[in-house]
C-alpha cells in the first residue's frame, strides 16, 4: 500500500513538475538541426578548398555568408510553414475550452516555443500560440517571454496603452499555482501614475518615444572614429606604436563601447523605432557582427533577467548565483572569504575581461546549456543557432585574419597585444557603466529563497512593488552632463531606463524630472549622484564594505 501510494505521488509530482527543457541537459531539436547545417557548410567549404576553388583566407567569410544565407532560408521556410498551418486552422473550432485550469510554473515552462506558447501575467496564464506572428512587438520578444511569468515585462513594455491587456484577455486558459521566481506586491498606483504622467508628456508634445533618428545621428561619429581607429591600429603600414595603441583604445570605445551602451542597448529593448526588423538589424550588427557576441544571449540575461529582478540575488543574472564560490561578494547573503578584503582592488582590474567573457559565455552557457545563471533560456531557433556560427566566423575573420594577412601584416605578438588593449578597453567601458548603476552603497538589494521554490506557491515575496524596487536598486549620476549622457548611452539616467525600457534613451533627461517629482510626493527615495566620479567611488565603497564585513563559513562536522 505504501509503495503504491508513493508511486502515485511520484506520478502526480511528475505531472505537476515536469522538467523544463533548460534543465534537461539534453541537446535541443533546434540545436541538432542547426549543427547539421553547420556541418554541411564545413564539408562544402573543405571540399572547395581542397579543389583549390576556395582560397584559405576566404574560408571564414564563406562560413559567414553561407551561414547567414542558410538562416535566411530557414526563416523563409518557417514563415511559409506557419502561413500554411494558419490557413489549415482557419474556420476550425477554438482549442481553448477552459479558463479555470491551475498550472505550476514547471507546467507553464513546458510551453515555451512558437508551437505552444504560454505566458503568465498577473497570476493568470494565457495561451498566445495563435498570437505569436501577430504580436506588434515582433515574434522574438514574445517568444523570449513565453514559458514564464512575465508580469512586469508586460507592464513595462506597454506603459502607455491598455490595448495589450484587452487583447491578452482573449487567450486566458487558467491561473498560476506556483512561481519559479520571487513575486512583487501589486502596484499601489505608483507605476500607474508614472505611466500616465510620462505618457501625457509625450502626447502633449507630440513626441514619438521610440523615434530612431537621433540614434543614427549620435552613433555615426562613434563608428567613424572607431573604424578609422581600427585602420590605424591594425591595418595601416609604418605606423608608430603609440598611434597603434591609441587606435586600439579608440576602436574599443567607438566601435564597441559606445554602440553597445547606445543603440544596441536600445534595440534589445525595442526602444529604437517601431520595427522588429530595425531592432534585429541594428542589434545584431552592433553586438554579433562587429563585437562578436550575441544579441540572443544579451536579451536573455539583460531583458528577461536583470530588468525584471534587478538586484535580486538568486534571480538577477548580473549578481552572483551561489552564496559562495564567486570571485566577488556583492550581497550580505554570500559567504565571506578572506580574499574579499581586497576585492575593491582586484575587481576593477578584472572588469576588463567582461568583453572576452561574454563571447565565451554566449556559446558555452546560453547556446549550449540553455541557462543564464538563474534564468532559463527558451529553445533557441535553428536560424539563431546558425547565425551564431556565421557572426562568430565573420568576427574572427576581420579581427584576426585581415590585420595579419593583409595591409600592415602585423606580427602575431603585436596583433594579439593590440587585440587585448581593445578588448580590455571595451570590458572596462561596459563594466564601469553597468556596475556603478546598481552595485553601490546607496542601492537596495533583495534576496530570492530559491531553496524553498517548491515548498510553497510563492517562495519569496519582495518587500517593494516592482516599480519602487527599480527606483531603490538603481542610481543616476551626472544628470545635467551631456557628455556623460552621450558616452554612457543615457545609462546615467538609469532609473528612467528601468522604469521605461521601451522609451528611447534620448528622452530620459526630459522625463526624469517627472519621475523624481512623483517619487518625492510619494516619499520614495530617488538615488541621484552628481557625477560618474562620485558614482564610481560609491561602487568601490560597496565592494570594500562587502569585503570587510561578514564571517567565514564555519566547518561543521556531521
Amino acid at each position: 500500500g505504501e509503495a503504491s501510494g508513493g508511486e502515485k505521488r511520484a506520478a502526480e509530482l511528475a505531472e505537476l513538475r515536469p522538467v523544463p527543457s533548460s534543465f534537461a541537459k539534453e541537446p535541443t531539436r533546434e540545436g541538432i538541426q542547426a549543427w547539421s547545417i553547420v556541418v554541411v557548410i564545413l564539408l562544402l567549404s573543405a571540399a572547395a578548398y581542397h579543389a583549390e576553388v576556395l582560397p584559405a583566407w576566404l574560408v571564414l567569410p564563406s562560413w559567414a555568408l553561407a551561414g547567414e544565407a542558410a538562416a535566411l532560408a530557414v526563416d523563409a521556410a518557417s514563415a511559409l510553414r506557419r502561413r500554411l498551418a494558419k490557413k489549415k486552422k482557419s474556420g476550425a473550432a477554438q482549442r481553448r475550452t477552459s479558463t479555470t485550469g491551475a498550472y505550476t510554473w514547471q507546467q507553464v515552462a513546458m510551453h515555451n516555443t512558437a508551437e505552444s506558447a504560454w505566458i503568465a501575467v498577473n497570476g493568470k496564464v494565457y495561451d498566445v500560440t495563435e498570437f505569436v506572428d501577430a504580436h506588434p512587438g515582433g515574434r522574438e520578444l514574445l517568444l523570449l517571454c513565453c514559458g514564464r511569468d512575465a508580469t512586469d515585462l508586460f507592464l513595462s513594455y506597454h506603459p502607455f496603452t491598455k490595448k495589450p491587456a484587452m487583447v491578452l484577455s482573449k487567450y486566458l486558459i487558467g491561473t498560476m499555482s506556483t512561481y519559479e521566481h520571487p513575486m512583487y506586491p501589486a502596484d499601489t498606483g505608483f507605476y500607474r501614475e508614472l505611466c500616465e504622467k510620462v505618457g501625457a508628456y509625450f502626447e502633449q508634445h507630440n513626441i514619438d518615444h521610440k523615434a530612431p533618428f537621433t540614434a543614427f545621428v549620435r552613433m555615426t561619429p562613434a563608428y567613424v572614429v572607431g573604424f578609422a581607429a581600427f585602420y590605424v591600429a591594425y591595418l595601416a603600414k609604418d605606423t608608430a606604436l603609440w598611434a597603434r595603441v591609441l587606435g586600439a583604445i579608440l576602436f574599443g570605445i567607438g566601435c564597441q563601447g559606445i554602440p553597445l551602451t547606445g543603440w544596441m542597448h536600445d534595440s534589445s529593448h525595442a526602444s529604437i523605432g517601431h520595427s522588429e526588423w530595425m531592432w534585429y538589424t541594428i542589434g545584431r550588427f552592433a553586438l554579433d557582427w562587429v563585437s562578436g557576441s550575441s544579441m540572443v544571449s544579451w536579451r536573455n540575461q539583460h531583458v528577461i533577467g536583470h530588468h525584471v529582478y534587478t538586484n535580486v540575488m538568486g534571480a538577477d543574472p548580473d549578481l552572483p548565483v551561489a552564496d559562495q564560490g564567486d570571485v566577488r561578494r556583492i550581497v550580505p547573503e554570500q559567504m565571506w572569504s578572506a580574499m574579499y578584503r581586497y576585492q575593491h582592488f582586484y575587481m576593477p582590474v578584472l572588469y576588463g575581461l567582461l568583453g572576452l567573457k561574454s563571447r565565451f559565455q554566449d556559446t558555452f552557457e546560453i547556446f549550449k546549456s540553455h541557462l543564464n545563471g538563474p534564468i532559463r533560456v527558451n529553445p533557441i531557433s535553428v536560424q539563431d543557432n546558425v547565425r551564431q556560427f556565421a557572426s562568430k566566423s565573420f568576427w574572427t575573420f576581420y579581427r584576426f585574419v585581415v590585420p595579419h594577412l593583409f595591409f600592415a601584416q602585423l606580427p602575431w605578438k603585436l596583433h594579439f597585444a593590440l587585440f587585448l588593449i581593445s578588448e580590455f578597453t571595451t570590458g572596462y567601458w561596459l563594466a564601469f557603466n553597468f556596475q556603478v548603476s546598481h552595485v553601490t552603497t546607496v542601492a537596495d538589494f533583495y534576496y530570492s529563497d530559491v531553496a524553498a521554490r517548491d515548498e510553497k506557491p510563492v517562495h519569496t515575496e519582495i518587500r517593494d512593488e516592482w516599480a519602487v524596487s527599480q527606483v531603490k536598486s538603481t542610481i543616476d549620476y551626472g544628470q545635467l552632463d551631456p557628455i556623460a549622457t552621450y558616452l554612457s548611452g543615457g545609462l546615467n539616467y538609469q532609473t528612467a531606463h528601468h522604469l521605461f525600457p521601451t522609451v528611447s534613451q534620448y528622452h530620459y533627461p526630459k522625463i526624469t524630472p517627472i519621475i523624481m517629482d512623483i517619487c518625492e510626493r510619494r516619499g520614495i527615495r530617488y538615488n541621484a549622484l552628481p557625477s560618474f566620479k562620485v558614482a564610481f567611488a560609491g561602487h568601490l565603497a560597496h565592494l570594500k564594505a562587502m569585503g570587510e564585513q561578514g564571517k567565514a563559513p564555519e566547518l561543521k562536522l556531521e
